[in-house]
């Protein structure tokens, strides 16, 4: 595959030296206050260009609440991402954001507010969305959506972000890692975070040899693109 980044939900050290052991990690405001710009700044500084950042948009906006402090929030967390050179803008909707109409067309118009070129604008409902609603959304919407692709089925695309569960039992077991590995195979990015950094660290030092190992055995993955960004089939899919 052209490039796999695998890294943690967050870090719990020195973040000026995350790109030493990861290659992607999530920023979120912490307290509801974000990292000074010079911070920010000394963070971008210090890792690679290849390095990504990831940023979650707050609480207060996954709840898909309206009002001129949710845009402030908004943009305020823009300006993060600007800052940061932010890859991917992450929007994790609370359980009681359920599979609505309305809340479709909510996350829809939330979407739109956030720039997509050179962005990639991710979602991951939590909750009782089906994965019928799940992928139906995120076309509607022209975003990823984010699963665990140790336990389900990611959607055909050449760019996938996944989320390893802290809970998950098949997060470090045989099946679960022939599990990941077969859904990221041939994609062109797979962005891959895990919620437990000790996974984390095991997943970023076995999935580039697994990713290899399965492609010999079965071959190139031929990814055919969409008119849907972020989109294609995926033979596997």
């Amino acid at each position: 595959m052209a490039r796999l980044l695998v890294g943690p939900a967050a870090i719990t050290g020195d973040m000026r030296t995350a790109h030493e052991r990861f290659d992607i990690v999530e920023v979120r405001a912490g307290d509801g206050a974000w990292p000074k710009d010079s911070t920010l700044k000394r963070w971008r500084k210090s890792a690679p260009p290849a390095f990504v950042f990831t940023v979650v948009l707050p609480p207060r906006v996954a709840s898909l609440a309206q009002g001129a402090d949710v845009d402030d929030l908004l943009t305020e967390t823009l300006h993060v991402a600007a800052i940061l050179q932010a890859r991917c803008v992450l929007l994790q909707t609370p359980p009681d954001v359920r599979p609505t109409a309305a809340n479709r067309k909510r996350i829809a118009a939330l979407f739109e507010k956030i720039p997509a070129e050179g962005t990639v604008r991710c979602w991951e409902p939590s909750g009782l969305w089906e994965p019928e609603d799940i992928f139906a959304t995120a076309r509607s919407a022209r975003v990823l959506p984010v699963l665990d692709a140790t336990q389900e089925v990611l959607p055909p695309g050449a760019i996938v972000y996944t989320r390893v569960r802290a809970m998950s039992k098949a997060a470090t077991s045989a099946r679960g890692l022939e599990k990941l590995a077969s859904s990221i195979r041939g994609r062109r990015e797979a962005f891959v975070v895990a919620e437990d950094p000790k996974v984390a660290s095991a997943l970023r030092a076995a999935l580039p040899k697994l990713v290899k190992e399965r492609a010999a055995r079965q071959g190139p993955v031929l990814v055919r693109q969409s008119t849907a960004p972020l989109i294609a089939e995926d033979e596997e899919q």
